[in-house]
């Protein structure tokens, strides 16, 4: 029955206008479907979730400590930078803030605090430690408005997904509060997209995950559980002729469903 969740997927792809990668598998079988996976795709803001969990492993090597502050000024702001750039300045904000405002936020003021702790070189280097090789961290998040467009990253689906996998069997630092905060994402234009979620009443359908765009490039990363169905999915586009940013862009609807595809193969028991 996988081929033809398989069929499904490719055919959704090969409708995009641009290049598609994807590495999904069955976390109760462990099937794994994969479409140019192990091609580079530009990451944005995706990477955000490796990051997070290599700033867990510095914490645990002694490296700083989350309640730990720092102050920064309008001289750290970066373009996209989202919350923190509209708060007054100069302010305190902790490690654990500024994680969550990485991960649920996507700020990317917060996201370079991380990083500057860290370094940009150890950051990469935990993250091999972590997850392998195939996932690097080209540079601070931010950039400038009618600048080139430069992704803060680059990996491939397959490296991705591997990092996933680690994540959800908890071998990965900080995993479990990793997954927790992912779950709080606020930004669900992609993977989420066509799912049937209601965040007023409860449901059994959860997604942690972290999604990425700029211009031409949409990703979304993350971990879906439905009752007893759960999967691992990378939906990464490059080199979209869509390269603006509205609710209908092409690259987050491509995602959004070819995640509804995952989705209704594990509903009805046909993956």
């Amino acid at each position: 029955m996988s081929d033809s969740v398989a069929a499904k997927l490719e055919a959704e792809a090969r409708t995009f206008g641009g290049r598609v990668g994807y590495a999904v598998s069955n976390g109760a079988s462990g099937d794994l479907l994969t479409w140019q996976a192990d091609e580079k795709f530009p990451t944005a803001s995706a990477i955000k979730l490796p990051v997070l969990s290599a700033f867990h492993a510095f914490v645990d090597g002694g490296g700083v400590r989350w309640e730990d502050n720092v102050k920064i000024t309008r001289e750290w702001i970066p373009g996209g930078s989202g919350v923190l750039e509209h708060l007054s300045m100069p302010r305190e904000v902790s490690y654990l803030d500024a994680a969550w405002l990485m991960i649920c936020l996507s700020d990317n003021l917060a996201t370079n605090i991380l990083l500057e702790a860290m370094t940009i070189e150890l950051a990469n280097d935990l993250i091999e430690q972590i997850a392998g090789d195939g996932i690097t961290v080209k540079g601070y998040a931010g950039f400038r408005p009618d600048g080139p467009v430069k992704s803060m990253g680059e990996a491939t689906p397959r490296a991705l997904h591997r990092y996933l996998q680690r994540l959800r069997a908890g071998t990965v630092p900080g995993a479990a509060a990793t997954i927790e905060v992912a779950f709080q994402q606020f930004y669900r234009h992609s993977i989420p997209r066509y799912l049937p979620i209601d965040r007023y009443r409860e449901s059994t359908l959860r997604i942690a995950h972290k999604s990425g765009s700029l211009p031409g490039i949409r990703t979304d990363i993350g971990l879906l559980e439905s009752g007893e169905a759960m999967a691992e999915l990378v939906f990464m586009t490059a080199d979209a002729e869509d390269t603006g940013s509205s609710f209908e862009n092409a690259g987050e609807r491509c995602i959004g469903r070819l995640a509804r595809i995952v989705y209704d193969a594990l509903q009805r028991g046909e993956w």
